[in-house]
């Protein structure tokens, strides 16, 4: 082979295994941070007057049967523990994910966000205040699941 050919191959190589095994760092001073109020604003942001509005989704990543008790109406639940390998199934469709968690400094929100954006999502927006702002500006909640869910793993399947 020439060289300029085993060059070409090794960088192929280098692009297709970080594309697959290499996650973007990020940190506490990558997340952004929105009250109920922009939260809405951004999920509801238009695209260019040539696109369709941007995809935009609420994403729990709390455990199941906290999701069960309360939640934004029509939020996805993508426990904290499946998002790496699930994330890309449930959330890829989406442009914009506004992620929440229970209230105040809740550490499983800001984990969310950031593992998000370590798999590759970008407009990934934290919840400041969580449920519990959320209710505080005025904004619905909704309990039990989504009808096309499985039902929790303690329950028995209607």
């Amino acid at each position: 082979m020439h060289r300029p050919t085993l060059i070409s191959l090794a960088a192929a190589a280098c692009i297709a295994l970080c594309g697959v095994g290499c996650d973007r760092k990020t940190s506490d001073k990558d997340l952004v941070f929105v009250d109920p109020y922009r939260a809405v604003e951004v999920m509801n942001q238009p695209g260019s007057i040539f696109e369709k509005p941007k995809a935009a989704a609420f994403v729990d990543p709390r455990p199941r049967i906290d999701y069960v008790r309360e939640h934004i109406p029509g939020a996805i639940n993508l426990p904290f523990e499946d998002m790496t390998l699930e994330a890309q199934t449930y959330l890829g469709k989406y442009q914009i994910l506004v992620v929440y968690d229970t209230d105040y400094d809740d550490i499983i929100c800001r984990a969310a966000s950031k593992r998000l954006m370590e798999l590759g999502f970008d407009n990934v927006y934290s919840l400041e205040g969580g449920l519990k702002a959320w209710k505080k500006a005025g904004n619905d909640v909704t309990t039990g699941l989504p009808a096309d869910s499985p039902p929790l793993a303690d329950q028995p399947s209607s």
